[in-house]
């Protein structure tokens, strides 16, 4: 005996849920964000200066608008938007960790790249302003 049609809405939502945070996870996998939360994860509240909303590149994948990149005396922290979390937890990098070099885009526009040293082959792109933003933060942590 077939269902009735509303008995389907819960399971088409389950399904749709269900492959939601699959994609989510695969793409923290690929990106290397889980090679990051290996190392990095990070728990509790964080303090500092935070910009919410931004867009960065992480491996293929591009987090546009989707990240809160925070900054302290400590290091770097990186979240995604709480809907979009399922297989990106918070990360936070000592500026130990961190390395950056500026990286020539398309055109003429230039990026900040991060790299970090426990989780070799991972690089972060920074678009123009929020690149001199951190490297900002970074080097009065570091005392340059």
């Amino acid at each position: 005996m077939p269902l009735p049609g509303w008995a389907l809405v819960p399971l088409v939502l389950a399904a749709v849920t269900l492959w939601f945070v699959f994609v989510l996870n695969v793409s923290g996998l690929l990106s290397g964000w889980w090679a990051l939360a290996r190392e990095y994860r990070h728990r509790g509240h964080f303090d500092g200066t935070r910009r919410q909303f931004r867009s960065v590149r992480l491996g293929w994948s591009n987090y546009g608008g989707a990240v809160t990149v925070g900054t302290n005396a400590e290091g770097l922290y990186l979240a995604l938007f709480p809907l979009l979390r399922p297989g990106h937890p918070p990360l936070f990098v000592p500026w130990a960790d961190v390395t950056a070099e500026v990286v020539k885009g398309w055109f003429w526009t230039t990026y900040l790249e991060l790299h970090f040293a426990r989780a070799r082959g991972v690089r972060l792109r920074l678009p123009p302003k929020l690149g001199r933003e951190i490297a900002a933060d970074a080097n009065r942590a570091w005392g340059v």
